[in-house]
């Protein structure tokens, strides 16, 4: 199976330069601010789902992971998650 002679890949034709992307800049970088911010928690955002996720470090049961399209709406569920996680003392 070859290429047709009009392929951008065909030998002879000259390489064609595809400049550097960066997605989402900003909100990798609010991110990055928030995994700092938060010592329990690692921070991220999925370039493909387009999300932010964080998960805590802490042990707690069963797997937990808080995901959202909005930074503020995380840090509520962080800050759910962590009141639901707290051991009633008394």
């Amino acid at each position: 199976m070859g290429h047709s002679k009009a392929a951008r890949h065909t030998t002879g034709r000259p390489q064609v330069t595809v400049p550097r992307q960066s997605f989402d800049r900003e909100r990798r970088a609010v991110a990055v601010r928030l995994d700092l911010l938060e010592p329990s928690w690692v921070v991220w955002f999925g370039v493909g789902s387009r999300q932010f996720y964080a998960v805590p470090v802490w042990d707690c049961p069963g797997p937990l992971i808080v995901q959202s399209l909005d930074v503020e709406d995380l840090v509520e569920q962080m800050r759910a998650a962590e009141d639901g996680s707290r051991v009633p003392t008394r």
